[in-house]
């Protein structure tokens, strides 16, 4: 008995990867404008200070206060891109293997019948020994 192997289609395959990999550089991106962002706004804040101390204006804990707000202030906007930035690749993933996964389904499963083991042709150790055969 012959078994059927999954045929893999990959133009889908590259397009899949490559959209992932623009996904990643745009990521990148975005993230270097956050930094660049950031650094401005330190930059601004001690070129505030540092005229504050020159104008004799400056105290030790309105100094501190301003640096203590523009660090939880920058950790959170971190966090936030952390959050987005990984949600949308961990998205983007799931795109790309649950598409594997519709054209890899039997018409029977993808229908709504109850769905059985995969077969053991599906698994890669069975793969090698139905080579080797």
């Amino acid at each position: 008995m012959a078994t059927r192997t999954p045929s893999i289609d990959l133009q889908k395959v590259l397009s899949g990867a490559a959209r992932l990999e623009v996904k990643l550089l745009n990521a990148g991106v975005e993230a270097l404008q956050v930094y660049i962002n950031q650094a401005a706004r330190f930059s601004s804040l001690a070129a505030e200070t540092l005229q504050e101390v020159q104008d004799n204006k400056a105290t030790l804990s309105a100094t501190a206060r301003k640096l203590s707000d523009f660090g939880r202030q920058s950790t959170q906007v971190y966090a936030d891109l952390a959050q987005r930035l990984s949600a949308s690749y961990y998205d983007e993933f799931d795109r790309l293997a649950h598409s594997r996964e519709k054209a890899s389904t039997p018409p029977a499963a993808a229908s709504g019948a109850a769905a059985s083991p995969a077969p053991a042709a599906h698994r890669p150790r069975a793969r090698r020994a139905a080579a080797k055969a």
